[in-house]
């Protein structure tokens, strides 16, 4: 018996082996034909070209690896040469005593993009947006600038004003260039702040600015006070929210999604599915409305996401950035690496807002007039909302 059963997890092993292959194996095979024309233009180069001196073929080669990974015209995917590869990782430390305008940038062919922006930093007040390009700094082209070259004339000193002229793509594709006048700050950005607004109901404001390493345990000392104060609402604000750590926005959205509830799942080419769900932390059975606009990305976006279909909680403001994909990076021995999108993300019921962005369910424009003298309008819109919910 134990003989049969052996050569029966044989054969089921094989079986399942050959289901995964013909699922995952589907790469499509290299043709060399596909390549021969660049071998033909390097070969001749290397033979006939009369200015020998000139061909620096390694540097050559990974010119032609940038172009063919920026033809894919995906921003978040790039091969970074060392020396950007070195600079784009001192970006994403983000230390908190440095002199700025705190926007994390990457270089393009002709251009610095600009991939983060933090909410309240110097770059955010002067109007600079993710995926704008900067193709001047001061009265100098960015084009032949590496990214330390880059950083080095945006970054210091403290109070000092940096003039970047922004070529910004439009989502009809239209083009217009703008110049932001950026004056460099240090900034303290706590992630979450709170307070309490009486308003007929006594309502608890959450404002989360980013959703890093800290944000969920600061976002529990602030629950644990509204569950004191009994709380008959709550109002998250993810207005400027670039997003940041996908299991840090799962941890926020169980505080208020019920327990084995999904939040979020990510597909792949190549991986398993990944499926993440509410721990049921539920600290406070309220209704909750959640403030959307233009720089909600990421991990913001599966918070608002999962809010809206799981416990119905309303989306107010304006479209949000539209971040629906995942990065990864693959590290080559000479400290180069290759930045590109693994998968992409999927809202409980299904949906993929990767260049679309999330719809509110209340459609308003902040009202900046009236915000001078202390109004916010989306914000009272929310405190109106929750009194009929």
């Amino acid at each position: 018996m134990k003989k049969y059963l052996a050569w029966i997890y044989v054969i089921l092993g094989i079986l399942i082996w050959f289901f995964w292959y013909q699922e995952f194996s589907k790469t499509p095979v290299i043709n060399n034909q596909n390549y021969e024309r660049f071998w033909e233009v390097l070969t001749t180069l290397q033979n006939l070209y009369y200015d020998q001196e000139k061909i620096n073929t390694w540097e050559m080669i990974e010119n032609a690896i940038k172009a063919y990974v920026d033809a894919l015209e995906d921003p978040y995917t790039s091969y970074l040469d060392a020396e950007t590869n070195s600079g784009f990782q001192e970006e994403l430390k983000w230390e908190s005593n440095f002199e700025g305008i705190w926007a994390v940038i990457s270089k393009k062919d002709y251009y610095v993009l600009v991939e983060e922006v933090i909410k309240d930093s110097p770059a955010f007040k002067a109007g600079v947006q993710p995926l704008d390009r900067i193709v001047f700094i001061g009265s100098g082209e960015t084009k032949n600038l590496s990214i330390n070259e880059a950083v080095k004339q945006i970054r210091w000193p403290k109070w000092s004003i940096v003039s970047i002229l922004i070529e910004r793509v439009n989502k009809d594709e239209t083009k217009e260039l703008l110049e932001k006048k950026v004056t460099r700050n240090t900034i303290s950005v706590p992630s979450v702040t709170s307070k309490i607004l009486t308003w007929e109901k006594n309502i608890g404001y959450l404002e989360i600015s980013v959703i890093g390493e800290e944000t969920e345990n600061l976002l529990k000392k602030e629950l644990l006070s509204f569950k004191n104060q009994k709380i008959q609402g709550i109002i998250i604000d993810l207005r400027g929210n670039g997003g940041w750590f996908l299991p840090i926005a799962v941890e926020i959205a169980s505080h208020f999604v019920p327990k084995k509830k999904l939040i979020v799942s990510s597909k792949y080419k190549q991986l398993w599915e990944e499926e993440f769900y509410s721990r049921g932390y539920e600290s406070l059975n309220v209704p909750v409305v959640v403030l959307i606009d233009g720089f909600t990305a990421s991990a913001g976006e599966i918070i608002a996401l999962a809010l809206q279909e799981q416990i119905g909680s309303k989306l107010i403001g304006t479209q949000t950035f539209w971040k629906g994909s995942i990065q990864t990076m693959e590290d080559f021995d000479d400290w180069a690496s290759l930045k590109y999108t693994i998968g992409k993300r999927y809202s409980p019921s299904g949906k993929n807002i990767d260049k679309i962005g999330i719809t509110p369910d209340i459609v308003l424009e902040f009202d900046s007039e009236a915000y001078k003298n202390n109004i916010d309008n989306q914000l009272e819109k929310a405190k109106e909302t929750l009194l009929n919910m």
